[in-house]
């Protein structure tokens, strides 16, 4: 698989040198995440509707004005992270072309990240960059990898403004999912032959099915649509708080 530009947000932005009740629009870092899960009690539990967390009460309050939700501060130590659990399932967002998105294969253990790829070359180290990783070439053999524990999982980056007021700044996305890595080659050949910035859906995706034993399983994950202008407000799914 051929290497994606690296998008690397940063901390939210904070209130401008003034202390307006308002976010920079200039500043290039992410204002803020979105999840399709939130933790509890250390464990990962899947939410039925886009979370947004940003260390922004400003940005947090236009997320929550605009879908749902009331801002909550979270408990994240000495960082000030304010968390909105909106009622939207669906965003209207726009990409800036291809350097918008990026996958990376990343293998941590024992509280360090010691294999970083982009399937075919290392990334990191820096004293391996370059030099072949040996990572299977097939996405389905890197995952069955993986799920041995010899190989390293998919860690896609995306970065998007808010359709519905794209002057708020870019916000970020980071998932694990093997789905939204397969994907993401056909995402960005698309988004390369789209004008910038291209209009899409985020979509926190219910899965469901049945495994071979009989079990239900469902969860949320994250896709994206391009090109779909005609989502607008009436449209829109709005779940239940």
């Amino acid at each position: 698989m051929a290497p994606y530009p690296y998008y690397s947000p940063s901390r939210g932005q904070k209130l401008d040198d003034a202390g307006a009740d308002r976010p920079r629009l200039s500043a290039p870092d992410p204002v803020g995440r979105f999840h399709v899960a939130r933790q509890q009690d250390g464990r990962p539990i899947a939410v039925s509707a886009w979370r947004a967390t940003t260390e922004n009460p400003a940005v947090a309050d236009a997320v929550g004005g605009l879908y749902g939700g009331v801002p909550q501060m979270l408990d994240a130590g000495d960082e000030h992270v304010v968390e909105v659990l909106t009622r939207r399932d669906h965003i209207p967002v726009l990409l800036g072309g291809r350097g918008a998105v990026s996958l990376r294969m990343v293998m941590r253990g024992a509280g360090e990240t010691f294999h970083v790829c982009d399937g075919t070359r290392f990334l990191e180290p820096t004293g391996a960059r370059g030099s072949l990783c040996g990572c299977p070439a097939s996405l389905a053999d890197r995952k069955a990898a993986a799920q041995a524990g010899r190989g390293p999982t998919p860690e896609v980056r995306i970065g998007f403004r808010l359709a519905d007021l794209p002057e708020l700044g870019v916000f970020s996305l980071v998932s694990t999912s093997w789905e939204l890595a397969g994907e993401l080659p056909a995402l960005a050949a698309a988004l390369d032959a789209t004008a910038v910035p291209a209009v899409g859906v985020l979509r926190c995706e219910l899965v469901e099915f049945t495994t071979r034993s009989g079990i239900a399983v469902s969860y949320r994950r994250p896709a994206v649509e391009l090109g779909r202008t005609q989502v607008l407000a009436q449209d829109a799914v709005r779940l239940a708080a």
